[in-house]
């Protein structure tokens, strides 16, 4: 009896664990919060290229200063008065406390290791006053720019990455487990808040809105096509680049982009092109090849767009879409005739920080080599609109909407994707 008590007990311990083990699991399983992104960069390493991108969408990286969700610019890692800046009471991930030294010497670290952040900067500068306090002159919306995400070596003051490659991340951040999940294709990454494999998801069709937490706001970008100048590439020839640019008929693409892009050609919110639609055949016949990736659906709509009325205009487009982490080299090595892109321009009241770091002759980022005095002379920036229109030098498509759909009521949405917002308001 007593051998057969303690067998009893021993199944009835084992059980009892058996179901606490359990109800652990789903306890933990619970505290894990899944939002489908449309990518993530190949690193969450600020200093590289455009992987600071990362940083800031997973909640790691966190910026001295940044854009709330109506477009202001605010205090985030310290407040200011002028160009004084006081560090708040922040730590990093190791829990040691952020000083101005360490302010500094990030934004200093960037601008050695990434050229963009040198080109951006070079009208800055910064230097310690207290173990608190700092100066900074120069355009301070620059600050809000990834690349200068506050950081200690591979420490940072928002959350601590448990794991990350360029498919899913997940991030410890108050408490809580975080994992950001790539999800390329826009329908995949819509069905996967309808079938519940994720908690939030964003930019999605309006139709997975529909009995959901959601919210739309007009994004702070821009989709151009930059059309590649070099010497020996087909749009070299001006006259080809006027005729591609004005068989480019945006009012056609307004039903199929609805809910996608406020199509408007002009290249900023301070600015209006002097654009219009003149449809015209080429001198001869073209073949060119446009590059686009389909993390976004609006890109394909585009592209194919885009092909289908040069084709009226005598210019064949192959259309290639490639993995957002491959484009940049692609770009960076000349090997192409046009790329779609959607770039940030809440910053555009700051001119080296958006004409001029695609346009400006000097420019790092200016892949596709135009070059105009007039344009790297201009002041303002409906000047240098102007000038880009003359040239044909891009093509305009509008302002993409930026949305996020979640089962549970969410912090307000920022219209600048730098933040992928997913904080739950209680």
């Amino acid at each position: 009896m007593l051998k057969k008590g303690k067998k009893i007990l021993c199944i009835m311990t084992l059980a009892a664990l058996a179901v606490g083990g359990c109800s652990e699991e789903k306890k933990e399983t619970e505290a894990v919060f899944r939002v489908g992104v449309p990518h993530l960069m190949a690193t969450y390493d600020h200093t590289k290229g455009f992987d600071g991108w990362s940083t800031t969408r997973i909640g790691v990286g966190q910026t001295v200063v940044r854009f709330d969700a109506d477009g202001k610019l605010v205090p985030w890692l310290a407040d200011f008065d002028g160009n004084v800046f006081t560090v708040k009471d922040v730590k990093f991930s190791d829990g040691s406390k952020v000083t101005a030294k360490d302010i500094c010497d990030s934004l200093t670290n960037s601008c050695e290791k990434n050229v963009r952040a040198r080109d951006v900067m070079k009208q800055s500068r910064w230097k310690v006053l207290a173990d608190n306090k700092f100066e900074y002159i120069g355009e301070k919306s620059i600050l809000t720019d990834p690349l200068f995400c506050i950081a200690k070596g591979n420490l940072y003051t928002g959350g601590k990455v448990i794991s990350y490659d360029a498919r899913k991340a997940v991030v410890e951040r108050n408490g809580r487990k975080y994992e950001y999940i790539a999800i390329g294709d826009s329908t995949t990454r819509g069905m996967s808040i309808e079938t519940g494999e994720v908690d939030a998801v964003f930019d999605v069709n309006p139709l997975y809105y529909k009995n959901r937490e959601h919210e739309e706001v007009g994004g702070a970008r821009t989709i151009m096509g930059r059309l590649n100048m070099r010497p020996g590439r087909p749009l070299s020839d001006p006259k080809l680049r006027k005729t591609l640019a004005e068989c480019i008929d945006l009012a056609s693409m307004e039903k199929a982009l609805r809910g996608y892009v406020l199509c408007n050609p002009n290249y900023s919110r301070y600015t209006k092109s002097n654009r219009a639609y003149k449809p015209a055949k080429a001198d001869k016949p073209a073949t060119l090849e446009l590059l686009f990736y389909d993390s976004r659906p609006e890109f394909k709509i585009i592209a194919e767009a885009t092909q289908m009325q040069a084709k009226a205009a005598g210019i064949d487009i192959k259309l290639k879409n490639v993995h957002v982490n491959a484009l940049r080299d692609m770009e960076l090595s000349g090997d192409f005739d046009i790329v779609l892109s959607s770039t940030t321009n809440i910053q555009s009241g700051t001119v080296e920080n958006y004409y001029r770091l695609y346009f400006d002759s000097a420019s790092p980022e200016n892949t596709t080599k135009y070059s105009n005095p007039a344009f790297d002379k201009a002041k303002s920036l409906q000047e240098m609109q102007d000038v880009i229109d003359k040239d044909y030098a891009v093509i305009v498509y509008g302002n993409p909407l930026h949305n996020r759909v979640s089962k549970k009521k969410l912090a307000k949405l920022n219209p600048l994707d730098f933040y992928y917002d997913v904080d739950e308001v209680k």
